[in-house]
């Protein structure tokens, strides 16, 4: 940790006698010899040691989250003390700025490796394995808006979790924010192996979904490491279109059927009935997703691949004589895993 530089100040003692009375004359008379005056009886000061931080940065107040300022430049790498565990550690981050998403943050690139996805940014631990990581941060952008995907969000981990909301947590730079705190086993009957903590910013243009995920051992290392992280979030306006592609809208409809018809996986499994999900056509306005249900009813997704407003429509083969609009609407970016 980089220590606090004190100026030292050393008065000058007051002596009544002649002979300093003497040395003072002296002093002042090589003073305005050398084109120096000074003034009798001020004080010396101590000039500062050098220190290796960064130009025109002032030394960070102790336990300060990352990100406190705000101006950083976009790969600006720069140290902070966080506390963790009870003991203080320096910290080297760095400075990303995500115009497609539309956020900013800082991150820990020594503990976490950056991956850029087209709609979505994940920091995973340096000890895990990326194609299935364990400890990591996933931040994306949601077109709808925050208390919308709240209820979305905590709806899908109250299956498995017993959680806690909170609707006005405070983050340093972006304000007010709900978080979800899935660190219960459902029913109270135990703590999880794999923890989340959900992060919903809201936005002018919808919201920023940032979820944690780490282990129950790990809660006091990686929890509170991207606890700091995240009080340096902070949204911005997004440059460019984020749309949903057709591997994307087509697991999110099965995500939707599965989730709507606990049964369906079983009756997939038991290979009885003819059960699949295919695009039919896309293009730059509209995605659909046909799903052929065991009953042997064709139901169509019309997805709006920038919104993900969806309708739904319903074909039984030798009983319907079109495709008939049903009342069923959903939003696929929410059932985007």
């Amino acid at each position: 940790m980089k220590k606090r530089l004190f100026v030292k100040r050393s008065p000058l003692g007051r002596n009544h006698s002649a002979a300093k009375a003497a040395l003072l004359v002296l002093v002042l008379l090589m003073a305005l010899l050398s084109g120096c005056a000074g003034s009798a009886g001020a004080s010396k000061t101590e000039e500062p040691e050098e220190t290796d931080n960064a130009a025109g940065q002032n030394e960070p107040a102790e336990g300060a989250a990352p990100g406190a300022e705000s101006g950083r430049e976009n790969g600006e790498r720069f140290e902070e003390v966080i506390s963790l565990e009870g003991m203080e550690e320096i910290v080297r981050y760095e400075h990303i700025r995500n115009d497609r998403l539309g956020f900013e943050m800082d991150y820990d690139y020594e503990r976490f490796e950056r991956y850029s996805g087209a709609d979505r940014e994940c920091f995973v631990s340096v000890y895990d394995d990326p194609e299935n990581p364990e400890n990591y941060l996933e931040v994306s952008f949601r077109a709808q808006d925050a208390e919308t995907v709240a209820a979305a969000v905590s709806e899908a981990l109250s299956a498995d979790y017993e959680i806690g909301r909170d609707d006005a947590f405070p983050l340093k730079r972006a304000g007010s924010c709900i978080r979800i705190d899935a660190s219960n086993v459902k029913g109270n009957t135990g703590t999880p192996d794999l923890l989340q903590m959900v992060y919903i910013i809201p936005a002018a243009d919808g919201c920023r979904v940032a979820t944690a995920h780490y282990s129950f051992e790990s809660a006091e290392g990686f929890g509170r490491r991207f606890h700091y992280m995240m009080e340096s979030f902070s949204p911005v306006a997004r440059q460019g279109e984020i749309r949903i592609t057709d591997d994307q809208a087509l697991a999110a409809i099965q995500n939707y059927c599965r989730l709507n018809n606990p049964d369906l996986e079983k009756v997939e499994n038991a290979g009885e009935y003819q059960v699949y999900w295919e695009i039919v056509s896309s293009d730059a306005k509209e995605i659909v997703v046909l799903f052929r249900s065991y009953t042997g009813a064709q139901i169509r997704y019309y997805i709006d691949p920038v919104s993900g407003d969806t309708t739904v429509t319903e074909f039984v083969p030798g009983i319907s004589s079109a495709e008939e609009r049903t009342d069923e609407s959903l939003n696929v970016w929410e059932y985007i895993g």
